[in-house]
Order: C-alpha cells, then sequence, then structure tokens
C-alpha cells in the first residue's frame, strides 16, 4: 500500500516531463539554440535552420544568408548574443513570426567593462513547418 501512495504521488512529476513542449516554447527554444549557435560560431546549426525557400527584403536567398554569417563568424573570434523574444504569434499550424531583440557583442568582455550600451537589433523572424521541423523562411532587421 505505501508503495502505491507513492506511486500515485509522483505520478504526475514523473510524467510531466514526457509531455510534449506547446509550439511556442519549441519557437522559444529555437531562438535560445540559435543564440547559442551563434556564439559558438556554429554555421552548421544555421545551414540546417534556413529553409531552402529563404528570401529577404534586402534581396538575399539561403547561400548569400549563409556566406555572411560565415564571413561575420570568420571575422570574430568571438561572439556574445543576447536575444529578447517580445512576440510570438502563429499562422495556422505551420507558420510563424518571432519578433525579437538581438544584442552582438564581438569583443570578450565588452558588455562586463563598458557596460551594454543599448544597441539592440529588432528583427523579425518568418518561420515555416517544413517536414515536422520549424525553418527559417524570411527575416527582416
Amino acid at each position: 500500500m505505501h508503495y502505491l501512495l507513492r506511486a500515485v504521488f509522483l505520478w504526475p512529476l514523473l510524467t510531466a516531463g514526457c509531455a510534449s513542449p506547446s509550439p511556442e516554447q519549441v519557437l522559444r527554444e529555437l531562438v535560445a539554440d540559435a543564440e547559442a549557435a551563434t556564439e559558438a560560431r556554429d554555421t552548421g546549426y544555421f545551414r540546417a535552420l534556413i529553409s531552402e525557400r529563404y528570401t529577404d527584403r534586402g534581396g538575399r536567398n539561403r547561400a548569400t544568408l549563409i556566406d555572411a554569417l560565415r564571413a561575420y563568424f570568420l571575422t570574430h573570434a568571438r561572439v556574445e548574443a543576447v536575444t529578447r523574444i517580445d512576440t510570438i504569434e502563429f499562422f495556422g499550424d505551420d507558420a510563424a513570426t518571432v519578433a525579437l531583440d538581438v544584442g552582438l557583442v564581438t569583443h570578450a568582455g565588452e558588455a562586463l567593462l563598458g557596460g551594454w550600451d543599448g544597441n539592440l537589433r529588432r528583427v523579425e523572424l518568418e518561420l515555416v513547418r517544413e517536414g515536422g521541423e520549424w525553418r527559417l523562411i524570411g527575416s527582416s532587421w
């Protein structure tokens, strides 16, 4: 009986981790992963994230965006990133926009020594679900 009571009280805790995350949580994790990939200067992460259909108002396509990221990572030995999500808006089950502020510090410790000067850029990401995964198809900043 003692084990049965323990199981009844522990069951919600054990199964809570099994629930699938909400679509909003998935996109929040995607932004956190992109922040970590930026700091790791991981171009491969972005190759997987950016859709073959990517285009933006600046005339960039997937290849030119990846080339720009690669160049940025090659010219900056260390990158610290800060993101703050403002809104996440869904359009059905397979399309969403994420509006966020992004700050990049490219010199180690600059944010600590000089103080954060508020150089944040507003970024809007356009995402679609392709093959069950969220992919970036457009952005503006």
